[in-house]
């Protein structure tokens, strides 16, 4: 099958000599992750679950732009700010928790703040629905299998 505009590149995250600092190639871009000095890390990048947490808030607000651009309302701006933690299922009174779910738990509060003084409250319910279709969002909360295969390097 031929690459299209669409076809996602290899990504790859390389750990040598550095204790946790990685660094990594997405599409053209050079990154690092590491952790932070207390855990460890020589504190260089981000954090792997901050990474995450940021293509999460990148992929939503990107999909509300496209979403409303399509619509042509007038959307100013979109900010995404969360907080991730892991969480006991046996204390949590959220209704929304898969059933069945026993010990921990990931837990990702999702703040959206729109700039729009002009979208009616029909708009704004509907931008509220668009957020959890974004591609990131459907793969974290999806099905989703992780083929990993192991092998020495020559």
């Amino acid at each position: 099958m031929a690459a299209s505009e669409n076809t996602p590149k290899t990504v790859r995250a390389t750990l040598d000599t550095h204790r946790y600092r990685t660094a990594m190639h997405v599409d053209d871009f050079d990154l690092i992750a590491d952790e932070p000095a207390e855990l460890g890390g020589d504190d260089q990048g981000p954090r792997p679950v901050s990474l995450l947490m940021g293509a999460l808030g990148a992929c939503t607000s990107i999909t509300l732009r496209m979403y409303t651009e399509r619509k042509d309302w007038p959307l100013e701006g979109v900010e995404v700010e969360m907080y991730h933690e892991r969480r006991r299922a046996d204390d949590y009174a959220g209704d929304d928790l898969p059933e069945g779910t026993k010990g921990l738990f990931d837990y990702i509060r999702m703040k959206i703040t729109i700039d729009g003084n002009e979208l009616d409250a029909d708009q704004m319910e509907r931008i509220g629905v668009i957020a959890g279709k974004c591609p990131v969002h459907r793969i974290l909360t999806g099905p989703l299998v992780i083929d990993t295969s192991i092998e020495k390097k020559d």
